[in-house]
This record gives structure tokens, C-alpha cells and sequence, in this order.
């Protein structure tokens, strides 16, 4: 979990949280700052009582401990993958634009979205995410963590428009939390390794990708995340697909596939 602090863009400025564990279909996880202690006030003023209630993981109040936590709006957010050799960290969802600071403190729902007209968004508010969002962003390259590369343009929005995928709550609105209304589409441990068929395995020079609904994308990576670029033939119907795997080395490779409807499956592949 990052934040992108005053508008940087890149990973040498940036401050994360390492995060572990699993969340299952649906599930959620609410992370709070450990500001438990009734007697402090000013910065130290506890969190306020109905977060307390509801909170699953308590992340340290030090600052240089915990540095994503200390979010005031104009900062972007994203939430990360991160692999074993604690370099390649990829970002699965962003919320604001990476390398953008409102200079108003916010983002707002009036185009371009971060000039203070409108509604403001990201401070002050609550935000819950509207339940027709399916997926994160989309990343094709990871970034290595230390190194001052920009940040990869497909994992970022040209504008951050927070109305799009958000619902705007007052501020500690938390009715909700705890909880999330999803349209996703959870499917049981057989339905899923039905869902999609991938042969030849181990396969040559032609991989055969066919689903039981419409494909959005198909991506190949190595076993340390790093996406590959391979010529992909989408069928009409867009319920199969044939990637050309002539160019790669022998070796193991992770398929991933994401449906349209929201459903996203891994396939490990031999060449």
C-alpha cells in the first residue's frame, strides 16, 4: 500500500506499507492508524470511536513507520503486489493520479478534476467504491522498488475523475465499513477450473485460450511477475484466443486471464 507524497511519480519519493496475508471473494479488511490513546490531543487525537470499533489491523501511528497512513487528499494512493525478491512491486489499483498534486487539496468531480472546483472528494469525505466496479487498473510494467523510474503510464488515468468509481459520503461516514456491495461474480472451486481451457500444455509455438464467457484480456508473465509481450489473436466471438509463444524460452510461465465479467483466473503454462 503506497502513497505517492506531493505529487511524486517515482519509486525513490514513495511510501509504502508492507501488507500480508489473503482476503477471500468479498471479504474485507479495514486498516487503521493505532491512535487508541484517549489522553493524546493535536496530531495524536485518537481515532475516532465507530473507526476503532470496526478496525481489523492497526498500522503504527510513527510516521516513519507507517507513512502511507498519513493521507490528506492530495496525495494519489495505490495498492500494490509485491513478489519474493522484494523489488518488483506492481500496482493493481490506484485512486488519484500518480505525479499529480491538486492545488487545492483535493480532487473534485469538475473537469480537469483537480483545479478546487466542484465537489471536492478526496478530503473530507468518505468514499465508498460504487459496486459496479469490477477490477483495479491495469499495469504492463512493474516498477522496481528504489529505482527513480516513472511511474508507468497504462497503471495511471490521464484525469482523475473520483466519481466515477466512488459514492461521496460526509466525512466519518461509516455505516458501511467493514462491508462492501460488489456486482463481482464469485464462482466455487470447480466452476473456476472450468471456467477456462488452456492447451496445449506444455505448448510449442501456439497456446489455445477458450472460456465459458467473453475474455478482456490475456496477459503471460514469468514467475517473478514480469509481463511478457506476445502476439495475441482474439476469436470473434471473444470467447478464445490464440497467443503465439514461439518467441519465449523454455521454462515456466503464469497465463492470466480476465474475463469480462469481473472474474480474473491464473494458469501456470510449460514451455
Amino acid at each position: 500500500m503506497t502513497r505517492w507524497q506531493n505529487g511524486s511519480a517515482t519509486w525513490a519519493n514513495q511510501y509504502s506499507d508492507v501488507l500480508s496475508g489473503t482476503i477471500g471473494p468479498k471479504e474485507t479488511k479495514v486498516l487503521v492508524i493505532d491512535k487508541r490513546d484517549t489522553t493524546q490531543t493535536g496530531l495524536d487525537t485518537p481515532v475516532v470511536a465507530e473507526l476503532r470499533n470496526k478496525g481489523d489491523l492497526f498500522l503504527s501511528p510513527v510516521y516513519e513507520v507507517s507513512y502511507s497512513m498519513y493521507f490528506n487528499g492530495d496525495d494519489a494512493m495505490s495498492l500494490d503486489r509485491y513478489y519474493a525478491d522484494f523489488t518488483t512491486w506492481v500496482p493493481v489499483d490506484i485512486m488519484g493520479k500518480i505525479g499529480e498534486r491538486p492545488p487545492f487539496g483535493g480532487w473534485s468531480d469538475s473537469f480537469p478534476y483537480n483545479n478546487g472546483l466542484g465537489k471536492w472528494y478526496t478530503a473530507n469525505h468518505t468514499l465508498v467504491r460504487k459496486r459496479e466496479v469490477l477490477t483495479g487498473i491495469d499495469t504492463i510494467a512493474p516498477i522496481r522498488r528504489g529505482v527513480a523510474t516513472t511511474a508507468p503510464q497504462a497503471a495511471n488515468p490521464q484525469y482523475f475523475n473520483p466519481s466515477k468509481e466512488w459514492i461521496l459520503y460526509p466525512i466519518n461516514f461509516f455505516d458501511s465499513l467493514g462491508s462492501h456491495d460488489c456486482g463481482c461474480l464469485t464462482l466455487n472451486t470447480k466452476e473456476l477450473e472450468n471456467a477456462v481451457s488452456v492447451y496445449p500444455n506444455p505448448v510449442n509455438d501456439m497456446l489455445m485460450v477458450t472460456a465459458h464467457s467473453k475474455i478482456a484480456q490475456v496477459s503471460v508473465m514469468d514467475l517473478k511477475g514480469m509481463r511478457v509481450s506476445l502476439p495475441v489473436a482474439m476469436g470473434v466471438s471473444g470467447e478464445n484466443v490464440k497467443i503465439s509463444t514461439e518467441s519465449l524460452n523454455s521454462g515456466i510461465w503464469i497465463l492470466q486471464i480476465q474475463l469480462e465479467n469481473g472474474v480474473t483466473l491464473t494458469r501456470k503454462i510449460q514451455k
